[in-house]
């Protein structure tokens, strides 16, 4: 009953080796699109963003990533993270692992899953990275808000990694759903140290990971990615307060993706540009290290 770090990175299994339209583990996804189309300002997000008529899947590999199958022993580079990283609403061509691959002329696999936090990049990172042995790894850090805990499931006598967020509190206390209605959850996030605290330990393990296997690391955070970064087009949008409210706050409504939740391909070029030209590692160990450590 031992935990599998290597599992496959769909809690439905079904999803494996598919090229799937809408996430089968989030039945939402489907739910906001055939709603959004029916409603005319979601319906022009829709259209500007390439997706009336719905033409995107997901590709799935054989692991549960998304992308090709991987072949152990090519000479490669990996993304890690979250959402970001699998490109949740975005084309697969559009997403920022695919952007980094086209630049570089180089294989880049794709190891970010849904909803990821920064325990579970570093328990893939852990399993992959020395069966992958790529050269450079390029994270974008997910939500610091958010922890893993792993949990047993009863009824198939398996252990699995479940994804906890502060974010999505208000959806499952409404929903009288665990782990909202657990003390703990409340005692995690109270205090800000609890996920500052993880966050940079996750970072440094995975930093000394690489560096134990020879690849280099070169980590952003999507918060680098600024309004002034866009076209002038997409600027004048945010300027006349055409936004959409999404997952990081408001977002031009010409770059967000098909989910209505993430930002688009535009926000994807951003991200994979910045990491191939800078690296915010240490800018983002001594802000955790600032915030972790300034009222003492």
């Amino acid at each position: 009953m031992s935990l599998i770090l290597g599992r496959v990175a769909q809690l439905n299994p079904e999803m494996v080796n598919t090229n799937t339209t809408f996430l089968t583990s989030y039945s939402g996804e489907k739910i906001n699109y055939d709603n959004a189309c029916k409603d005319t300002y979601l319906r022009k997000i829709l259209e500007l963003n390439n997706h009336l008529p719905n033409k995107m899947t997901y590709r799935v590999n054989n692991l549960g990533f998304r992308g090709d199958d991987w072949n152990i022993g090519t000479d490669c580079d990996v993304t890690i993270g979250s959402s970001n990283t699998w490109g949740g609403g975005n084309y697969e061509e559009n997403i920022y692992t695919s952007v980094i691959a086209r630049e570089t002329k180089r294989t880049v696999y794709n190891l970010g899953y849904p909803a990821g936090t920064a325990d579970g990049v570093f328990r893939y990172c852990f399993y992959w990275l020395p069966k992958l042995m790529p050269k450079t790894v390029y994270y974008c850090i997910p939500s610091y808000k958010r922890c893993e805990i792993i949990v047993t499931d009863k009824q198939k006598g398996t252990k699995i990694h479940k994804h906890i967020s502060w974010g999505e509190r208000k959806r499952k206390q409404d929903a009288k759903q665990w782990p909202t209605t657990d003390e703990w959850y409340y005692k995690w996030f109270e205090n800000d140290e609890n996920s500052l605290l993880n966050n940079l330990k996750n970072m440094m393990a995975i930093k000394q990971l690489c560096d134990s296997i020879g690849a280099q690391l070169k980590v952003t955070r999507p918060d680098y990615i600024k309004i002034t970064d866009m076209s002038e087009e997409l600027q004048q949008q945010y300027q006349t307060g055409d936004t959409y409210k999404i997952q990081g706050g408001e977002w031009p409504i010409g770059d967000i993706g098909r989910d209505l939740k993430h930002r688009g391909a535009t926000f994807q070029r951003l991200i994979a540009g910045r990491l191939l030209e800078k690296d915010d590692y240490s800018t983002e160990l001594s802000l955790l290290k600032e915030k972790i450590y300034e009222n003492n």
